[in-house]
């Protein structure tokens, strides 16, 4: 049954994708592949929910998300290459986590992030749905997206608003205004220090460092900075040079 499932599953990503960037709509899909239009409903709210499809509405279909982007290995293949080793000698030498984040649609896409403590981990490629208003990073994603995108996301969270909840969606969105004037950002987030920079591609804000460390350990604040905007400054040239 679980084989017979991925394949439905598996048919309906390639048929999204040879009917882009026309939309996918569930009954001539569902009779184009052979399936009960219920059970194709049923799978392609799943992939809407991980991120491989994107319902525009419930009467104009579905169209490839943000993490299909990333099975087809192009751009993001390359920058996790380019940027693994860059961040993983950072995160080793000082001694924090680092993460490099692209904002598409929604969902905040973790290219590579590294650990620098015992343990190093590597957390390639997942999307991250939840933290566009928590984390810091993500918040700096969000911060430099179009104002309509701003405003689309937040009105998606409805209830659960994290560091926003009694915020007015004016007064998140003025937040969002006085991050976007900051160079490099910094605060304090569940008992850790962060940092974060924006990054841009052909000008325009596409992406985010961002570096964690807990205050009690022996970190010089002003040196992990420092070192963050240069490895901004090496991946933001490769980015440059690639087209998304």
């Amino acid at each position: 049954m679980e084989i017979k499932v991925l394949d439905k599953i598996f048919n309906l990503l390639e048929y999204a994708g040879k009917t882009a960037p026309v939309p996918l709509i569930p009954k001539e899909a569902a009779e184009t592949l052979g399936m009960p239009k219920s059970t194709c409903v049923r799978l392609l709210k799943l992939l809407t929910e991980k991120g491989y499809l994107e319902q525009l509405s419930a009467r104009k279909g579905y169209v490839l998300g943000p993490a299909s982007t990333l099975l087809t290995g192009s751009f993001y293949e390359k920058l996790a290459a380019s940027s693994n080793q860059i961040l993983q000698t950072f995160a080793t030498e000082a001694k924090v986590s680092v993460q490099l984040l692209f904002l598409q649609n929604d969902c905040k896409i973790n290219i590579c992030g590294f650990n620098g403590d015992l343990g190093l981990n590597l957390d390639v490629r997942r999307v991250r749905h939840y933290d566009l208003h928590t984390s810091l990073s993500g918040r700096v994603l969000l911060s430099h997206a179009p104002e309509s995108e701003q405003k689309r996301i937040i009105a998606s969270w409805k209830d659960n608003r994290g560091i926003f909840t009694d915020k007015s969606d004016e007064e998140v969105l003025m937040h969002l205004k006085e991050l976007a004037l900051e160079k490099i950002s910094f605060c304090e987030h569940n008992f850790k220090q962060v940092a974060a920079i924006p990054l841009k591609v052909n000008g325009k804000y596409v992406a985010a460092i961002g570096v964690v460390w807990l205050p009690e350990r022996d970190h010089n604040r002003e040196e992990i900075i420092e070192r963050l905007k240069k490895v901004a400054v090496q991946i933001e040239g490769f980015m440059n040079v690639e087209t998304i």
